[in-house]
């Protein structure tokens, strides 16, 4: 398996402050007997810091190692240094309340490395809540709820139109299985162009699509949680989304993403364009992803509509692996 190559593909968990969330999914992939090499990326402190450093002993049965950084580190210059550690060509990034789909995963290096022209590939995601259910008696029961979350492909061979649909509709790039060096590529330049966290997601997507295309197979390969103690649901202040658009800084967030996405085009790329065009079509794709955001709408995927309805249909592939997951999620009562 492709997986089992250090030299093709890591697995790479940014781990900080969630203890609960990081012994479940490592006991998850023990489970699954995970084959692959996987690497902690912690700034986590106290306790939690002490739980991610022991383990490599405690899953003995993983191939696990551990990178340490201090505890102010940025989430993208943490991930940049680890993987400038790797020899893999491929990682993914799984967060640390995720669960992958190792079949899937297969799959997808199998295409990144026949496919010299894709940027990255990924799969479908299920999104899921579980929600505690109020009853009497020692069963503890809890009520599923499904989030259709889309992923789309970006396969336009030229980059600038391809960015410009990226934008218009967008689905992040972040959780998707990756070329080691272009992410670490993206990482680093988004790094030094902005300061805030919503436009550095926008960013970094729209350098990895600008590298190259982006595969999606209709197959499940993610499932992400929703959770209390997730970054969107604790991120509730102007300079993150949807109150950014609130921020006195919006307009200078704004300026440093276009800015910068413009000068990857023109001088990364070699788009071909002047700056002044290509500012104005970021200004009008955005206003299009703006318009998605606030006025609910979406372009139509047929795709993902027909996967978001068998993840929902008792019996289906996609149904049973989440039952699966539900089940295996239960005992793990402080991460839900």
């Amino acid at each position: 398996m492709l997986i089992e190559d250090a030299g093709c593909f890591a697995l790479l968990i940014p781990t900080y402050e969630g203890t609960p969330f990081v012994r479940r999914l490592l006991e998850y992939l023990e489970a699954e007997n995970y084959p692959g090499y996987i690497v902690l990326s912690d700034n986590s402190s106290g306790e939690h810091r002490r739980f991610v450093e022991s383990c490599p002993e405690r899953y003995a049965r993983l191939w696990l190692d551990v990178q340490s950084y201090d505890f102010e580190i940025g989430f993208l210059d943490k991930l940049a240094r680890t993987m400038e550690k790797l020899e893999a060509r491929n990682v993914m990034i799984c967060g640390q309340d995720d669960y992958v789909v190792t079949a899937t995963l297969e799959k997808l290096l199998g295409l990144i490395e026949a496919d010299q022209g894709l940027a990255c590939v990924r799969g479908r995601v299920a999104r899921f809540l579980l929600r505690p259910v109020e009853q009497q008696g020692p069963q503890h029961a809890v009520k599923v709820h499904l989030n259709n979350y889309p992923m789309l492909p970006y396969e336009d061979p030229d980059p600038v139109r391809r960015v410009m649909e990226h934008m218009r509709a967008y689905t992040s790039t972040l959780y998707s299985l990756h070329r080691r060096a272009q992410l670490l590529e993206c990482f680093r330049f988004t790094d030094a162009a902005t300061r805030n966290i919503v436009f550095w997601q926008y960013l970094s997507s729209c350098v990895t699509v600008a590298l190259g295309r982006v595969a999606c197979v209709d197959e499940l390969f993610l499932a992400r949680q929703i959770h209390e103690r997730s970054w969107s649901a604790t991120s509730k202040d102007n300079e993150h989304w949807p109150l950014l658009v609130t921020s006195p800084k919006y307009s200078t967030y704004y300026m440093d993403f276009r800015d910068a996405l413009v000068d990857f085009l023109v001088n990364r790329v070699g788009s071909g364009e002047d700056d002044a065009s290509l500012g104005a079509a970021i200004d009008h794709a955005f206003l299009e992803l703006l318009k998605r955001t606030f006025c609910n709408t979406s372009q139509s995927d047929p795709a993902n509509k027909a996967f978001f309805a068998r993840l929902q249909s008792a019996g289906t592939a996609e149904d049973k692996f989440m039952t699966r997951i539900t089940q295996f999620t239960l005992p793990y009562r402080d991460t839900y």
